[in-house]
């Protein structure tokens, strides 16, 4: 694999349009987790792990809320879950493009 960030690029373009529909999600979590393996950049590596976290956070949200819509509470869960996924789009999406870390890094 090569340490281009094109991959992370369409990976978050991905995250994105799943913000409408589900599965372009699940694409993106491949992506991330074939490129994570290959790449030998800290920085690529930091925005894989990145966007894996954040699907399975998503996915355990989404399901948290889908039970609770059975007392009318998981819609609103569902309704923060996509406001988690906007923000960690565009904060992993804006970083990547700075060619920055998607979260700070602890100095010691």
């Amino acid at each position: 694999m090569s340490d281009s960030s094109t991959p992370a690029h369409v990976s978050y373009a991905l995250i994105a349009i799943s913000i409408l529909t589900a599965f372009p999600l699940l694409v993106a979590v491949i992506i991330a987790y074939v490129n994570r393996s290959g790449t030998h950049n800290s920085l690529l590596y930091a925005h894989y792990t990145f966007q894996i976290k954040t699907f399975w956070i998503n996915l355990a949200l989404t399901i948290i809320g889908l039970v609770l819509t059975l007392i009318l509470v998981g819609y609103f869960v569902l309704f923060l879950n996509q406001l988690y996924l906007l923000y960690r789009l565009v904060v992993g999406w804006y970083r990547l493009s700075q060619n920055q870390y998607p979260v700070e890094q602890i100095t010691q």
